[in-house]
């Protein structure tokens, strides 16, 4: 009888491990593009770099592109700063354009939904998990946009705050697709 209810429990136990090791494993397929993208290294790319390890800066010019997971940033200038070494996490970057391109960024923050933006000059601080766009400001998302001279764009919350400049600030949302049965 003892013998029994051992095998039983670790039939169980076992069958416990499996569904648990198979819930994560479908929690992680289910993660979304923008969980994933924190995950990812980053690739910096640029026609010059320069790293001042004691002041915890990093400055890259030129031609500056970034890529991290589904995460595009161009930009003419990138400053980063607050890192702890060359494999420590950064807390502020800041990407300028220049006069003749802005800064731009993408990346796809659920499924199929990809967010771009572009401005004179871009903060990302990445504790926080804020974008700052400052000056000609932009943000577009599944085709509804946002105008203005500063947008805050709380990227985790997807949460969106615009202040106006000389112009006030414009956003423009696209309507959604009827239903067949709202069309009737």
């Amino acid at each position: 009888m003892l013998k029994q209810f051992t095998t039983l429990a670790l039939l169980a136990l076992s069958l416990t491990s499996v569904s648990i090791g198979s819930i994560s494993a479908y929690a992680n397929a289910q993660e979304s593009p923008l969980a994933r993208d924190f995950s990812e290294p980053m690739r910096i790319l640029a026609d010059e770099d320069f790293v001042d390890i004691a002041n915890k800066v990093k400055i890259a010019t030129g031609n500056v592109r970034i890529t991290q997971g589904s995460l595009k940033i161009t930009a003419h200038k990138l400053s980063i700063t607050g890192f702890e070494n060359d494999t420590g996490a950064a807390e502020l970057f800041i990407l300028e354009g220049n006069d003749e391109a802005p800064a731009t960024y993408q990346q796809e923050i659920e499924p199929g939904i990809i967010v771009n933006a572009h401005a004179n000059r871009i903060e990302y601080d990445a504790t926080e998990r804020v974008l700052k766009l400052i000056g000609e400001a932009e943000l577009n998302q599944d085709g509804n946009s946002v105008r203005a001279e500063t947008i805050l764009y709380y990227v985790e919350t997807m949460q969106v705050s615009a202040t106006r400049g000389e112009e006030q600030v414009e956003t423009i949302f696209r309507p959604r697709p009827r239903t067949e049965n709202e069309q009737n």
